[in-house]
């Protein structure tokens, strides 16, 4: 039995996550700011409580793996480090930050890369550098990380939650042009799970309006055409993405010399030469970081072909089912196969029978923006049913770099056999 204090936006003094007779997972609130119990169930909390996504007992084939990622070229990431921390770089300007700088825009076909210290403030940098602010909305999904729209709010702005298809998970073009108005500064489409979206339609009517297309793209490392569609792009290094890095890191690219100028001095207190010309922050990458990435890119191709055959393999034993919607791709360079994502009926089953096989799993992400605490209140009136079916639906399968063939067949088999069941009824 898990106890914990619930959300303070909620009031709640206390939760209790128990077991159902059915089998299910439920979360009873113990609210002062209600006069009765209330029981809510709540599949994300298997997720947040998940106990076979990493190596331990029980598990025989772990969901993710830190270390089998990172001792992939593990001689070179070393030697890079060594190189970074005898050279005393770390001054500003900098040169290991501008290597990587230079080689991750000429991986992603762009001219421009501005390195930053995550993901989240790479999106921040983004949305000042376009100049979103108070009085402007931009439209985004709801099944992104949070950061997407934490970061315009922060700012000022409005933010609209457009639904997504039912099969890519990517924004539904036509749902976002039917709600653009004359107010929406940027719409911010995210390629899920490492899936390249489909945007041309959508990117033909920003251009034309004026609009900023900002693509999130901190899944899709690799991936065909992503960062080169929209007026800019926003990567996260995090240390599980396919270019993983020490801890935290982010990018912005672009081909737009004046937009990469802009993002330069917001991400340097808006210096420009030696002069402080407007506001800005320090939101620069660390020189360590930017020389491991730089050593990391160097693998990042082998890394994507391995994922992608692991993506194969399930692919071909999954689709009779019809829950391969996100994965299952006409050419496997659209997708870079940060997770691989499924789509299954009797989830809660599901994962259950996966964890007694001893498979590990998780979900991406268990809670949408639009039901966060944080968030629910403001999101209240937005109808996404797309979003909210798959919500209960998905489930990520292990994906890891260094993954043996041996493992492989047994999520294949186990996943096989747990579909049988809950497909059969």
């Amino acid at each position: 039995m898990y106890v914990k204090r619930c959300s303070p936006v909620r009031s709640c003094n206390k939760m209790q996550l128990r077991r159902r007779p059915d089998g299910g997972l439920e979360v009873r609130h113990w609210c002062s700011s209600f006069e009765r119990r209330r029981a809510l169930t709540i599949e994300g909390v298997i997720a947040m409580q998940e106990s076979s996504g990493v190596p331990g007992a029980g598990v025989r084939v772990p969901f993710r793996d830190l270390r089998r990622l990172h001792n992939i070229g593990q001689q070179e990431s070393r030697a890079a480090l060594d190189r970074a921390i005898d050279s005393c770089d770390f001054a500003r300007p900098n040169q290991l930050i501008e290597e990587f700088e230079s080689k991750f825009a000429e991986y992603c076909g762009v001219r421009y890369a501005v390195a930053t210290s995550s993901g989240s403030s790479a999106l921040l940098l983004a949305y000042l550098a376009h100049g979103i602010g108070a009085g402007d909305e931009i439209l985004t999904v709801p099944n992104t990380f949070v950061a997407t729209a934490e970061a315009a709010i922060m700012l000022g702005a409005r933010v609209r939650l457009v639904d997504v298809d039912p099969v890519t998970q990517a924004i539904d073009q036509g749902a976002a042009i039917r709600m653009l108005t004359p107010s929406t500064k940027a719409v911010v489409p995210l390629h899920p799970f490492g899936r390249a979206a489909g945007l041309e339609l959508l990117r033909s009517v920003t251009r034309e309006r004026g609009i900023a297309l900002i693509e999130e793209a901190c899944h899709a490392h690799g991936a065909r055409r992503v960062g080169r569609v929209g007026d800019s792009a926003v990567f996260s290094f995090g240390p599980t993405k396919p270019l993983a890095g020490l801890g935290e890191g982010g990018a912005v690219v672009t081909d737009d010399e004046r937009l990469a100028g802009i993002l330069r001095q917001w991400n340097n207190h808006g210096r420009d030469g030696g002069s402080h010309r407007h506001l800005g922050l320090n939101f620069r990458i660390h020189p360590m970081e930017a020389a491991y990435l730089t050593s990391r890119l160097a693998l990042l191709p082998g890394l994507l072909d391995e994922r992608r055959m692991i993506a194969a393999r399930y692919n071909d034993a999954f689709a009779e089912y019809g829950v391969t919607g996100n994965p299952a791709v006409r050419d496997p360079t659209e997708h870079s196969y940060y997770v691989y994502v499924l789509d299954v009926p009797q989830r809660a089953r599901f994962c259950r029978r996966l964890s007694e096989l001893g498979i590990g799993w998780d979900i991406h992400y268990p809670v949408a923006i639009h039901r966060q605490p944080a968030h629910e209140a403001r999101f209240r009136a937005a109808a996404l049913p797309q979003c909210d079916r798959l919500q209960e639906r998905i489930i990520s399968l292990p994906m890891i770099n260094g993954l043996r063939k041996d493992e492989i067949d047994e999520v294949v088999t186990a996943v096989r056999s747990v579909l049988e069941e809950v497909t059969a009824e």
